[in-house]
């Protein structure tokens, strides 16, 4: 009889490759909305790229699935939607002035410090010392943030930070709200994707879209970039990785999200990071290693 060993070890290296996958995607993410902002794609209009695109791919899932599934709470949707249209249109509004490395550090890595937070506050759940010094380290590196901007390093002022918090507690609100959901994670992506759709389009419509500015080349890029990839291919690729590794061994991935979308921007659109950013970088990817238990479970 052959032995599944091997089967098992094969099944768990995909898993790897596809999170790594989706995690390079997620960070590549960042820079790709800074520079769409540079080509001059408004965030409006960024939003419906990309969410409207993987609506259109996954609508066998959210055909099947409905808009309104049955058993989910109204409150748990609209705090799903933290994660929708309003996210995108908030970092891409960040990022006309943000740097990436000052929102790799203030959405990434703030998030898990917000959604335990508010798991806490809300649903009375347990934060352990491990998570605490974890969260603490995040909040250093926010305030390294905040200290880089008071002394004039980059574009970036008060309000832009206060944006990308926002953007980031939009992201916490979804991450509590979907293990309450009872949805897969493909399924509340879709769900997220063609709500997002359906709110952007009549808006778009009433406040005007830049797009027709804009030159077909330019908007087939940023769709790819923003729908396909982004939108489908990672979500694809991260659930397909959750089912293989288990959701905390495929979340673990998510601590070289911060990291990779600066070295991206670096590379790509030519960002130099401040010391003081490098710094709040470094922090504050140590302390999501921490509060994701990252070091637990290699050990």
């Amino acid at each position: 009889m052959t032995s599944p060993t091997p089967f098992k070890t094969d099944d768990t290296r995909i898993g790897y490759a596809l999170a790594a996958l989706a995690v390079v995607i997620w960070a590549g993410w960042l820079p790709a909305t800074r520079v769409a902002v540079a080509d001059g794609i408004t965030p409006l209009d960024l939003a419906l790229l990309r969410y409207g695109v993987p609506a259109l791919m996954l609508a066998p899932v959210w055909w099947r699935l409905g808009l309104f599934p049955k058993g989910l709470s109204p409150l748990v949707f609209l705090a799903m939607m933290g994660w929708g249209a309003p996210f995108v249109f908030l970092i891409a509004t960040a990022l006309t002035r943000a740097s990436v490395a000052h929102a790799s550090t203030l959405v990434p890595c703030t998030m898990p410090l917000i959604a335990a937070t508010a798991s806490w506050v809300v649903y009375g759940e347990k934060i352990g010392p491990q998570r605490l010094i974890g969260m603490a380290l995040i909040a250093v590196a926010a305030l390294c943030v905040l200290g880089s901007v008071l002394i004039g390093a980059g574009n970036a002022d008060l309000t832009t930070i206060g944006i990308l918090l926002l953007a980031s507690s939009g992201w916490a609100a979804y991450t509590v709200a979907f293990r309450r959901s009872g949805l897969t994670p493909m399924q509340a992506a879709a769900l997220i994707f063609v709500w997002s759709t359906i709110l952007l389009v009549p808006l778009i419509a009433f406040t005007g879209s830049g797009l027709p500015d804009v030159p077909l080349t330019t908007i087939a890029f940023h769709a790819t970039a923003q729908g396909v990839f982004s939108g489908f291919v990672a979500t694809i690729a991260y659930g397909l990785a959750i089912n293989r590794l288990g959701v905390p061994r495929a979340a673990s991935f998510s601590v070289l999200v911060p990291v990779l979308a600066t070295v991206l921007a670096v590379v790509w659109i030519g960002e130099r990071p401040s010391a003081l950013d490098t710094v709040a970088l470094t922090i504050g990817t140590l302390g999501v290693t921490i509060v994701n238990g990252v070091f637990s479970r290699g050990r």
